[in-house]
């Protein structure tokens, strides 16, 4: 006889539910029928109804998963802290890109479909402010002993490359497609051009002036 397997716990059996949902709405937004949530899930469609009361307990639960940084925040302590200081953060820009990519779309989709969304807790919620925090801290631990290297404090530098971060994925404000490895130049190096390299470029011009008087 084969051993039944051990029941699920009821935070992992909604976590589990959780997880297979938010794929679904951001294909399909509230469009998605619990029927086909609970297949994904692996479970039967009574199931949801044992763990969330409705259906929008469950979609404001995946909002909710999705705005959490516990699992960027884990990513972002996979990092190589051998790799130079410049890619490190390039990867953890691009894994903040990802993150809030993965909220404007599910955003958007939810709207598109006629769910009213919500953004969990308030602008001044503690626990989002802690989680933004913890977020900071963890790239200001990437800077790690690079520090030096700056000319101003890690986290007004990490405060900078977040807002850059934000606005190069932000679908109303234009200016998507910048890679994370160029937001980390201009934070970086800025936009001016190095003054040996300027310098290089005068003595140029001043010999083509010569050559050409004579």
């Amino acid at each position: 006889m084969t051993p039944r397997a051990p029941a699920m716990a009821p935070e992992d059996r909604r976590a589990a539910i959780i997880a297979a949902t938010v794929p679904l709405l951001r294909d399909k937004g509230s469009a998605v029928s619990t029927r086909e949530i609970a297949k994904a899930a692996g479970v039967a469609e009574g199931t949801i109804f044992r763990v969330f009361e409705s259906k929008d307990e469950l979609v404001a639960a995946c909002v909710h998963e999705t705005f959490g940084t516990d699992a960027l925040q884990a990513a972002l302590g996979r990092v190589d802290r051998e790799l130079p200081l410049r890619e490190r953060l390039a990867v953890a820009v691009a894994l903040m890109q990802d993150y809030l990519r993965d909220i404007f779309t599910l955003m958007s989709v939810l709207h598109a479909s006629g769910e009213p969304v919500r953004r969990p807790g308030g602008r001044h919620q503690p626990g989002r402010e802690q989680a933004g925090s913890a977020v900071d801290e963890a790239f200001v631990d990437l800077v790690g002993d690079d520090a030096d290297q700056l000319r101003l404090p890690p986290l007004e530098v990490v405060t900078y490359l977040r807002m850059l971060t934000l606005s190069s994925v932000h679908p109303m404000l234009g200016h998507q497609g910048a890679t994370a490895q160029e937001l980390v130049d201009v934070i970086l190096e800025g936009t001016l051009a190095r003054q040996d390299t300027v310098n290089a470029n005068n003595r140029k011009g001043a010999r083509g002036v010569v050559k050409g008087e004579k």
